[in-house]
């Protein structure tokens, strides 16, 4: 699907083992309005068992899928239920999922900020908990130089990882607090109460780690692009392919070309081959991980299921 197309996917387009793309959502000036595909390409997509299991679940265990837009006029969006929406209910902007999600992922680095709202350079992903792989995000720290000795940064805005004579991180609110002089922390607040962690010695040091890219440059459009690819490697028909893809089929052979049951099986079935083998080696590098849906899966190859 083009990045439009998913944010714009409506639960009642969802049935089993396919989907209907009807709409795209396109963000213009900050609001949405609802059209329809890119040069009219409604369509059905068929979905492997494996995704169509995750978007059920999904689907199920989101108890409000209506989304937040109050537009009154059109093509604007009035508010209406939707697969795939932000954790307020809002509408995923391109900008802002690329920046917070997308870009971190793929690079390792969440990108630079520039302009007058807040700029930052370009920060590697920090995590913590690595036994989990591939870890916890954190708050980043500025990166280090090569070739320079890295001094942990400090002062307002900085995230504290590491204790000295002066500080250290209280076991139980987790964050930084002034040390007394025998070296227990000073009393302080955990919210509006007091932090049962008061005058205990301060945790040991976050381990940190950072991420290393999963693959740089790639973009959410670029998912289509690989995902043709792989269609082409397991010998998918052209006129399947064109058809999941939003194309056409130039000449005669669009015109009496047609998709057969046959096809769409053996389509779904080389989808979901390739998941379970990623899925297998996904699990030789960790049997757990951080996200609840992977983590299912992988619990699933620790069953020997």
């Amino acid at each position: 699907m083009r990045w439009s197309e998913a944010i714009g996917l409506r639960p009642e387009s969802v049935d089993g083992d396919a989907i209907q793309i009807n709409w795209k959502l396109y963000e213009l000036d900050g609001r949405f309005y609802k059209g329809r595909p890119k040069d009219g390409s409604i369509r059905p997509a068929d979905l492997p068992p494996f995704l169509a299991q995750l978007i059920a679940a999904h689907l199920a265990s989101t108890s409000d899928l209506r989304c937040t837009c109050q537009a009154t006029e059109e093509p604007w969006c009035k508010g209406g239920e939707y697969v795939f929406l932000g954790p307020s209910r809002g509408h995923f902007r391109r900008s802002n999922y690329s920046e917070r999600f997308f870009r971190p992922a793929a690079d390792g680095w969440y990108p630079a900020r520039t302009g007058n709202h807040r700029p930052r350079p370009a920060v590697p992903v920090l995590v913590k908990d690595c036994e989990t792989f591939p870890g916890q995000p954190v708050p980043p720290w500025p990166a280090a130089a090569p070739g320079q000795e890295f001094t942990p940064p400090t002062g307002r805005g900085f995230p504290r990882y590491v204790s000295d004579q002066h500080t250290g991180r209280c076991p139980v609110c987790g964050r930084a607090w002034p040390r007394r002089l025998n070296g227990r922390l000073t009393s302080h607040m955990d919210g509006k109460v007091r932090c049962p962690g008061t005058g205990q010695a301060p945790s040991p040091d976050v381990t940190l780690a950072s991420w290393l890219p999963l693959l740089r440059n790639l973009t959410p459009h670029g998912l289509r692009h690989g995902h043709l690819t792989w269609m082409d490697e397991d010998g998918i028909p052209e006129v399947l392919k064109t058809e999941r893809m939003g194309h056409e089929i130039p000449g005669m052979h669009g015109v009496y070309g047609h998709v057969s049951p046959a096809m769409r099986a053996d389509l779904k079935a080389a989808l979901q081959e390739r998941w379970e083998g990623s899925v297998w080696e996904r699990a030789q590098l960790s049997s757990r991980s951080i996200v609840p849906a992977l983590d299912a899966e992988l619990a699933a190859q620790r069953l020997g299921r």
